[in-house]
């Protein structure tokens, strides 16, 4: 896990440790990490600059050099091909049962594996075709052994299956990794086929944005990441798998007592459990906040390349108004007659059903009525809300799309300063920056939310602007948050029937409070149930005890009529009567 850039070692000499995970978390960049794509020249410059500073440097650091200029070689080469586009894939064409068929990847060209039993059957002449054609692994080098990993399995997460084995090389340097890690898509049956169909399809083509980050941009993230080796997906099948340094977490078999010594990687955390953290919680919120404006800051100074550049790679948001599809008539979400029905059910949910693990006051009618008018308020306006989010340039960036505690890892240095890593960029592009920060938040605990929310603000506008982001104006990162977690909401009310598929009504009479390992495992393999109540929980109490109802009465008054001139839309547009 080391920082991309080129390897300077912090105080190498004095604490030299053989161990390569350790190693990598002490390494530095020399200050070309995210130079910009249109300067090979000055890139080149710069690798000669860094191959000469190798001199005299022991064979370690010489191999970790190497990876280095290999890494920026490789995303050198990749960003000179040309942009590879993704075909929408419909459902009537997914259900035909095109995902059982092997076909080759649109980037690499070769068929690929897309589970742990077809790694295992491709075998190591495959893998070794394959990290060949990714420029991950010397020309002249092979792989002898694929060995999957026996006793821990990968559980976590809501859209991909995730598997570790290790591998053997013909000639083992300290740039290759034996532990490795692989995210392949979801069975199309049992408990993960509803998911299966929402990435492949609902989500499509955010496995190809995730590929295409690390493969494109892993040399020019401002944040640690781990190490790519392999990444492709069919056009034809949705099947995909991409492979990475596996992240050495100390913890995965269990929480160790007392403290971890520098630089051994905390964990792994999972979403909503944020009672794991081995520190204060906003000490780690802090942290992924900052990431999200460095990456942000990085891609305003254009170190990922223009957006034209990558069109088609990644997810680029659009600021014209006419992709919105506004209406100054009518409603803009759904039908408010769903929404309404929508609504109903999510309040016999938790006024009733869940009643136990929501706050006491969701239960008055005084309550429900303002959760009510606040979320049809929110469909109507649907449309013009997200075309605000995205209408200034300056509030649009590159970044992570939803950047919780399962998406990072943690370590302290020898000081005791905390620092992270990031993986999971599926999505990963640009879009709303309040909305990145909300959706990175929003399954912490609410306390610590709301009394954190305006320091973390401060952090991301003072990063962004540091890393070369323009200064933002404070009101409309907080406004645009608190109207994030709405419309989070509401995803959350759509999900209803699904919580009461994964933990029936009958289930509620016995349980007792959010611990209960009914809703608070992971449910079928997934966070999804816990998430959704943690998400739920947030939303309600933010509507409640931060106002978010005013919050929004205040963005139709100021932004929609007072910015935009239009009249406010009535309450029959809003209630389609």
């Amino acid at each position: 896990n080391f920082r991309r850039g080129f390897g300077r070692l912090a105080r190498a000499k004095e604490q030299r440790l053989g161990d390569w995970r350790t190693y990598h978390c002490r390494a530095y960049a020399f200050g070309w990490q995210g130079e910009s794509f249109a300067q090979p020249s000055k890139l080149d410059a710069r690798a000669a600059d860094a191959r000469e500073k190798t001199a005299g440097k022991t064979s370690e650091e010489e191999d970790l050099a190497r990876a280095q200029q290999q890494i920026l070689a490789r995303c050198a080469a990749e960003r000179a091909k040309a942009p590879i586009f993704w075909r929408p894939i419909g459902l009537d064409i997914f259900q035909t049962g095109v995902h059982e068929k092997r076909a080759p990847g649109m980037i690499y060209g070769l068929e690929f594996p897309w589970s742990e039993e077809l790694l295992v059957e491709f075998g190591p002449t495959w893998l070794t075709k394959a990290l060949r054609a990714a420029g991950t692994m010397d020309s002249e080098n092979r792989v002898t052994a694929i060995i999957p990993e026996p006793k821990i399995k990968v559980t976590a997460g809501n859209n991909a299956g995730k598997f570790l084995f290790e591998v053997r090389y013909a000639k083992k340097t300290a740039d290759l990794h034996t532990k490795l890690f692989a995210k392949i898509p979801f069975p199309l049956q049992g408990s993960t086929a509803s998911d299966r169909q929402s990435s492949s399809v609902y989500k499509q083509p955010m496995d190809l944005f995730e590929i295409n980050t690390y493969r494109l941009l892993e040399s020019a993230l401002p944040v640690k990441t781990p190490k790519y080796y392999y990444g492709d997906i069919s056009n034809e099948t949705s099947n995909f798998i991409l492979i990475t340094e596996r992240v050495d977490f100390t913890e995965i078999n269990g929480k160790r007592n007392g403290d971890l010594a520098p630089f051994e990687v905390e964990g792994p955390y999972e979403k909503c459990k944020d009672w794991m953290l081995r520190g204060p919680e906003k000490d780690y919120y802090m942290q992924l906040v900052n990431v999200h404006a460095k990456i942000a800051g990085a891609h305003k100074l254009g170190k990922f390349g223009t957006d034209a550049s990558l069109m088609g790679s990644l997810r680029i948001a659009s600021t014209s108004a006419s992709d919105y599809g506004m209406n100054t008539s009518g409603p803009t979400g759904e039908d408010p007659k769903m929404v309404a029905n929508k609504l109903n059910a999510a309040i016999k949910f938790f006024a009733e059903t869940a009643k136990v693990i929501f706050p006491s006051y969701v239960r008055s009618d005084a309550f429900q009525k303002k959760f009510r008018s606040t979320m049809m308020k929110l469909a109507a306006y649907n449309a013009e809300i997200e075309y605000w989010k995205h209408h200034n340039p300056d509030y649009i960036a590159f970044g992570h799309q939803n950047l919780n505690m399962d998406n990072a890892y943690f370590w302290r240095d020898a000081q005791g300063k905390l620092d992270c890593g990031i993986f999971d960029f599926g999505g990963f592009g640009s879009s709303s920056l309040p909305h990145r920060v909300w959706w990175g938040l929003n399954c912490a605990e609410f306390d610590q939310i709301k009394a954190n929310l305006a320091e973390y603000i401060d952090a991301f506008i003072k990063m962004y602007s540091d890393f070369g982001g323009p200064r933002l104006d404070k009101d409309v990162m907080h406004t645009a948050i608190v109207i994030t977690a709405l419309q989070n909401t509401m995803f959350m009310v759509a999900a209803v029937p699904n919580c009461l598929t994964m933990c029936p009504v009958k289930e509620w009479d016995t349980i007792q409070d959010r611990h209960d390992p009914r809703i608070s495992s992971n449910v079928g393999g997934k966070s999804t149930l816990r998430t959704t109540l943690q998400v739920m929980t947030n939303g309600l109490r933010m509507l409640e005890e931060m106002q978010a109802d005013q919050v929004l009465d205040r963005w139709v008054r100021d932004v929609y009529a007072g910015q935009f001139g239009n009249t406010a839309k009535t309450e029959a547009m809003i209630n389609g009567s």
